[in-house]
């Protein structure tokens, strides 16, 4: 192969790192620009605030279980508190100094106030106690023991508490389903719908669509022989057109379920209330599993519309959601399925009542198993499969404390979006955290001839690494109009200055 990656061929998450080994050659990895992966961690630390009242956390699960086995601090009687209350205060004390002490025990006492708050309004029945022992038993915060399979409780709960005030819609922590970033959430739904699990989406079966879609979505339908019908997204403003959405809902063959990224990736842009109600009438008529994925749902304003707000919708949608986006730490890796109570019962007992063995129950219970590895053999390392402690401290933290550094993070990123289109000289339509280029739009004539393996092999060597994104649209849009031009850039990577340098550099080499 003459370039380090084929347009036609090369899957985007793997095409991007032949781009990357360039670029690393060439100007040296800590000058790189990456705009490839959405991988928000580069140059800055994230939630400064949650991190390090983390790293009082871990101390203290240290001095709690810092004991022998036959004297274990949370074998106390729980209506003893204040030996707990003092090791907290010690511990401040002793490892910091009095300024930074007295901040560890501010936000200990928000923290805790925060989690009791959540328990009650989730009706966990946990006191003061509890919510103690929920954190520190067994070294559980410094991953003294495996993870609860089920999710852990403090977390599930205040997840729940999370969702129900942006979603706009009550959500319980029984109904989440807690999973090792969206990825996870990702293989094991279609590990329990596919062949391998219930047999309910089968080769041969139809599948509906947006495209451009995440391009993993792509590879999936296409190893398993499943057909996928498109709903056309404009990539470079997010509009559809309405016929396309009719001609699904009469589509001859049935299909079975509709998946769906809101906000999109690759395109960045959020889906209209018109939109969502056409899916769900799409899925009204075929009785169609929704399956939707909500990840980028915080970059937006709220209340941003969600399908689950839809009542012929969310009695039949199953969610995905993680934390790693907006928390700018992809190596979280937390996240959750949610099935609400009413989809639960919708879809175990309409949409696929015909194939759900007894065995399994429930459809929420299906995708519990099946969120262990082992193939075929569904459930059989379920054991292991819940979030590990340390990442529960961290989510814990985060979501507590990190409210206002989010805030800023989603205004620090709408200046980046914004910066990057103006130094391009193309208007920016209201997307975020992704954008789509169509590079033939901002290159001279005389770059026109050359194929789109060099241009980004030539923008590469400057240090700005792109995404290809001809993949990420469906092979009937592909043979619509030509997507080869077409890039992906992620946009909370970089600080404002280098992100337009990147625009800057990638403008530069295309009309050079």
């Amino acid at each position: 192969m003459k370039y380090c990656f084929d347009v036609h061929t090369t899957l985007p998450f793997l095409a991007f790192r032949g781009l990357r080994a360039i670029a690393e050659k060439t100007v040296g990895e800590s000058h790189i620009l990456d705009l490839s992966q959405g991988e928000p961690g580069y140059g800055f630390s994230p939630n400064v605030r949650s991190r390090q009242f983390f790293a009082f956390l871990n101390l203290l699960d240290i001095a709690f279980n810092n004991h022998s086995q036959d004297n274990l601090f949370f074998q106390r009687k729980p209506s003893d508190l204040s030996d707990i209350e003092t090791v907290v205060e010690k511990t401040a004390h002793e490892y910091f100094h009095p300024v930074k002490a007295r901040e560890l025990l501010k936000d200990w006492s928000t923290f805790i106030l925060s989690l009791e708050e959540i328990c009650d309004t989730q009706n966990l029945g946990i006191d003061r106690f509890g919510i103690y022992y929920e954190l520190f038993k067994y070294s559980n915060l410094t991953g003294g023991r495996y993870p609860q399979p089920a999710g852990h409780p403090l977390l599930q709960a205040a997840m729940a508490e999370e969702y129900s005030k942006s979603l706009g819609v009550s959500v319980k922590a029984h109904e989440l389903i807690g999973i090792m970033g969206a990825s996870h959430g990702i293989g094991a739904v279609f590990q329990a719908l596919g062949e391998e699990g219930i047999g309910f989406l089968q080769r041969g079966d139809t599948v509906a669509m947006t495209s451009p879609v995440y391009s993993p979505y792509n590879t999936i339908f296409e190893e398993r022989g499943i057909e996928v019908l498109s709903l056309s997204v404009n990539p470079e403003d997010g509009s559809i057109m309405p016929e396309d959405t009719e001609v699904l809902k009469n589509s001859k063959k049935r299909i079975k379920a509709f998946i769906l990224i809101d906000p999109n990736n690759p395109t960045g842009f959020p889906s209209s209330e018109a939109f969502l109600q056409a899916i769900a009438d799409i899925c009204e008529v075929h009785n169609a599993l929704i399956i939707t994925d909500e990840v980028y749902f915080p970059f937006f304003d709220t209340p941003k519309a969600s399908i689950v707000q839809i009542p012929s919708a969310k009695k039949r949608t199953v969610r995905i959601d993680s934390l790693s986006k907006i928390e700018r730490a992809t190596g979280l890796r937390v996240g959750d399925i949610y099935v609400s109570d009413e989809a639960n019962k919708y879809i175990s007992y309409e949409i696929l009542k015909d194939v759900l063995p007894k065995e399994y129950e429930t459809v929420r219970n299906l995708f519990f198993l099946a969120k262990s590895p082992g193939g075929k053999n569904i459930g059989l390392f379920r054991h292991i499969t819940g979030i590990p402690g340390p990442s529960v401290g961290m989510a814990l933290s985060h979501i507590i404390l990190g409210k206002a550094e989010r805030a800023e993070y989603v205004q620090m990123l709408r200046q980046k979006v914004t910066v990057f289109y103006e130094t391009l000289g193309i208007p920016h339509k209201g997307n975020s955290y992704y954008g789509m280029i169509d590079l033939s739009s901002i290159e001279n004539a005389t770059n026109a001839h050359r194929s789109i393996e060099e241009k980004l092999e030539r923008i590469a060597e400057r240090g700005v690494v792109v995404m290809p994104a001809n993949l990420f649209f469906s092979e009937e849009d592909r043979k619509k109009k030509d997507r080869k031009n077409m890039i992906r850039v992620s946009l909370p990577n970089l600080s404002i200055s280098d992100t337009a340098k990147a625009a800057m550099i990638i403008k530069e080499v295309l009309n050079s």
